[in-house]
């Protein structure tokens, strides 16, 4: 594959037009062509989350040191929110707009939206926050655009282990792209948002609507990052198995914050899912309850199970957050 496909010394976020350069909506395989797939190859052929060189680890690592600096930049003086949820939600459906009209919502309370930056909830979080600034029937208009292609077909082969690509795969990758390149770059003045998406998850296409992207190659960086920046709480929408991981790996952050005001919001949006399906409500009075006094109590006033989006935002917003160590 030749040399890098990245600059491992670069010391900013990302930018949609500078990752997904040379995107034609009308000719779909040049999704193909883009530096963010040309990074996901190497990504793949080097090993994927276990590189076999070290001076490929070396490189990932300085690249994701670089990156993750200029994040605390970006987050400065902000109050940053992240929602996270389930990456097959399809763009037709009420979950999706939920979260995009939540979304919408919270950056109208200026707070900065964050998301793990993949498809599903996280793009329609990013949806919804860069168009608050925008009429009301903007979001209508957006999303029924996005319906047009509402579920991201299955790519997990779209790159074999030794960087070989499926061309049809990646046809496909591009058709579904396509309307969300296309309404991301006709919005004017989208209001700032941040995704920390990851090359872990290479073959599920970055959404182009957040406007800085600090992708990562390492996860688990990306995974404890996103869940650390997001001092003003997080939301927790329908998702699956990873959404799981990131409830739980925020309950520990804040089960063993350094001091009681440490401890942030934790939302979950849609009581029945929350409660009945996957009853982590429940669990999480358990283990709270064996915590000191002060983390007791802030989990008591912090912690909340809703189905209305007035309330999960209200809720945040009351909140006042510490500041981050990696602001800047």
């Amino acid at each position: 594959m030749g040399g890098l496909p990245f600059d491992p010394g670069r010391r900013e976020v990302y930018a949609p037009d500078e990752l997904f350069a040379g995107f034609e909506p009308k000719r779909p395989a040049t999704f193909g062509d883009t530096p963010d797939f040309a990074c996901y190859r190497w990504f793949v052929a080097t090993g994927r989350g276990t590189p076999m060189d070290a001076d490929h680890a070396v490189q990932r690592a300085v690249h994701d040191a670089h990156v993750t600096f200029d994040l605390g930049g970006v987050i400065s003086g902000r109050r940053v929110v992240a929602i996270m949820g389930g990456h097959q939600v399809p763009r037709d459906s009420d979950d999706y707009r939920r979260v995009a009209e939540l979304a919408r919502d919270l950056a109208r309370r200026e707070m900065l939206v964050c998301t793990g930056g993949g498809p599903g909830a996280m793009e329609a979080a990013h949806v919804g926050a860069s168009l608050a600034s925008h009429p009301v029937g903007a979001l209508d208009d957006t999303i029924d655009r996005l319906a047009d292609a509402p579920r991201m077909p299955h790519l997990q082969g779209i790159v074999e282990s030794n960087g070989q690509v499926d061309p049809w795969l990646v046809e496909e990758a591009g058709e579904w792209f396509a309307p969300a390149w296309r309404a991301s770059r006709e919005i004017r003045d989208p209001v700032p948002t941040l995704s920390i998406p990851t090359w872990h998850y290479g073959h599920e296409p970055t959404t182009p609507f957040a406007t800085h992207i600090a992708k990562l190659f390492q996860n688990s960086v990306r995974e404890d990052g996103l869940i650390t920046i997001a001092r003003q709480g997080l939301v927790f929408t329908r998702g699956s198995a990873g959404t799981l991981q990131e409830v739980f790996q925020d309950a520990t952050q804040n089960y063993y914050a350094r001091y009681p005001e440490h401890f942030s919001p934790m939302v979950f949006l849609d009581r029945d899912y929350w409660s009945r399906v996957l009853p982590v409500r429940p669990l999480l009075d358990a283990l709270f309850a064996t915590a000191g006094d002060a983390v007791r109590a802030r989990a008591e006033a912090l912690l909340l199970v809703t189905d209305d989006i007035a309330e999960a935002a209200e809720h945040l917003d009351r909140f006042s957050a510490t500041r981050s160590n990696l602001e800047r």
